[in-house]
């Protein structure tokens, strides 16, 4: 074998053995993951605590208050929580919001993460960045 065909052969070993990539594609939107969808329609805030992680990572509560329409709290309703970072302390399992309408659980991310809610069928989003590091001090003064 010539050193031009075994070039040739190496090359086509290689190239069978890529894989295809589709640059500029956005990733595939997920599912919620599922919930027993309430009877009436549930009107959704959640927030973390702290609003940022800290600049190297940490950890957030994420809250969740479910309310009916009019501003009751709504009880009983089956809650799912999906992080796009790091993890959370319910590992995806259904939470169910108490007699004030609200349940928690616990993100721990090195980076940002956006939460997606999925309570009696109502799918919420929100973003919990990392806080940037604070800048030493200058030397000078």
């Amino acid at each position: 074998m010539t050193r031009r065909a075994g070039a040739i052969l190496l090359s086509a070993l290689v190239l069978a053995s890529c894989k295809t990539v589709v640059p500029d594609q956005p990733p595939k939107e997920e599912a919620p993951l599922p919930v027993k969808k309430a009877p009436e329609d549930v009107v959704v805030a959640a927030w973390s605590e702290p609003k940022q992680l800290p600049p190297n990572g940490g950890q957030a509560q994420i809250l969740v208050r479910a309310q009916k329409r009019g501003g009751a709290p709504y009880a009983g309703v089956e809650v799912r929580v999906r992080t796009s970072a790091g993890s959370l302390f319910s590992q995806g399992r259904i939470l169910m919001t108490d007699g004030a309408g609200q349940t928690r659980d616990r993100l721990t991310a090195r980076r940002e993460a956006t939460i997606t809610v999925n309570a009696g069928g109502t799918v919420y989003r929100f973003r919990v960045p990392v806080r940037p590091p604070t800048p030493p001090p200058d030397a000078r003064d």
